[in-house]
């Protein structure tokens, strides 16, 4: 049985070139002042954008560095 809980996660993806930039938007926008941290490890990535039958690469298809933010937040 899973427990009843009043919270939820809440998750924020900050897309830059390098590590370096996706850690000073990170400081730039306050986030851990607002309770987030960081949920895994800061990698590259290649994006698509899927809608329907149509998938679009993000970014021209070059790889973004991809950080990922979490915090727990009352619902």
């Amino acid at each position: 049985m899973t427990p009843v809980t009043d919270q939820r996660d809440d998750y924020i993806t900050i897309i830059a070139p390098t590590a370096n930039e996706a850690m000073a938007q990170f400081k730039a926008r306050g986030l851990a002042a607002q309770g987030y941290s960081i949920a895994g490890r800061i990698g590259r990535h290649q994006f698509t954008l899927v809608g329907g039958e149509d998938a679009q690469e993000l970014f021209s298809g070059a790889g973004m560095i991809a950080a990922t933010f979490c915090r727990r937040a009352a619902v």
